[in-house]
């Protein structure tokens, strides 16, 4: 299918540029940081926990703005407890041979924190007749979008090796979103979706692989992990593609609600959807590779 042809790359805007560096580098040393000090004092999944409040509020803006007040506060209760539940379940001491100590606790409660959660939230419809069971889906949806991932997140930080597995999904992220900036900025031509996201091209696509290709290449070395080729360049690949299809997903829901940026928390970048979309999606990614099939790739050792 062809795609659609941009006259001349958008340029890079200076004094954007400034603020939305400045932001990222606020943003990345508090989460580098409780991402190091992890579920000492539960630091990192009481962040996960505030970034899923943050993000349910923009959610459910952008999604329902007239949703229901109930809903709207079960389905942010359910994401918040997901990634701080899972740490806690995580306390349990025995030992599993890929998700580590508490890794197997940690993924049953967060199963069983999700069937509650969804109990409470179908007899709320059930009971109340001005109930509509669009804002109970969409109140569970939006749960899951936001905890489960945040919730892995955790899992990963808390596996052998997990200060560099965690810090690696963030920054490589992070190398793929801004080689993407620049790439696309000043070579992008050729739109990927230009009805749902204009801007996005696949110049800037492929200098966001190339960004995390690097990182996942390089940093290993550089800390002395001993992961394989294969398996470093195939998780950047992985990682630009999951990175995009959340930012893309995300892309979408503004797009249907008409607005530019989910938020205007952070300068620079809009609201925390506009700054997590794409962690959300490489995250879950990375946990089910790790916990699957990392021993394959040599990534996670037994």
């Amino acid at each position: 299918m062809p795609t659609a042809y941009i006259a001349e790359p958008a340029g890079i805007k200076k004094k954007s540029l400034v603020t939305r560096v400045i932001t990222s580098f606020v943003y990345a040393a508090v989460f580098l940081g409780c991402t190091l000090l992890g579920n000492t004092l539960f630091i990192l999944p009481i962040l996960c926990a505030i970034l899923c409040l943050m993000g349910c509020r923009e959610f459910f803006a952008i999604t329902s703005p007239k949703m229901n007040r109930v809903p709207r506060i079960i389905g942010t209760a359910i994401g918040m407890s997901l990634p701080l539940i899972t740490a806690a379940a995580r306390l349990n001491t025995e030992q599993h041979p890929i998700l580590g100590t508490g890794g197997l606790a940690g993924l049953i409660a967060l199963f069983y924190a999700v069937v509650i959660g969804s109990f409470a939230l179908l007899t709320w419809a059930a009971f109340t007749p001005t109930s509509s069971t669009k804002d109970s889906a969409l109140a569970l949806f939006g749960a899951l979008y936001l905890g489960v991932p945040l919730a892995s997140l955790v899992l990963i930080r808390e596996m052998e090796g997990g200060i560099f597995f965690a810090s690696m999904t963030m920054l490589s992220v992070w190398a793929a979103d801004s080689f993407a900036y620049f790439g696309g900025s000043l070579f992008g031509r050729h739109k990927i979706a230009p009805v749902i996201s204009p801007k996005k091209s696949w110049e800037g696509f492929f200098a966001g692989m190339l960004g995390s290709v690097i990182i996942w290449i390089a940093l290993p070395l550089l800390f002395g992990m001993d992961l394989p080729l294969f398996g470093s360049i195939l998780v950047g690949v992985l990682v630009t593609i999951a990175a995009f299809v959340g930012d893309l997903f995300e892309s979408r829901m503004k797009r249907e609600a008409k607005v530019k940026d989910s938020g205007t928390i952070l300068p620079g970048h809009g609201g925390i959807l506009d700054r997590i979309d794409s962690t959300l999606a490489v995250s879950t990614l990375l946990f089910v590779l790790l916990s699957i099939v990392g021993t394959t790739l040599g990534m996670v050792h037994m």
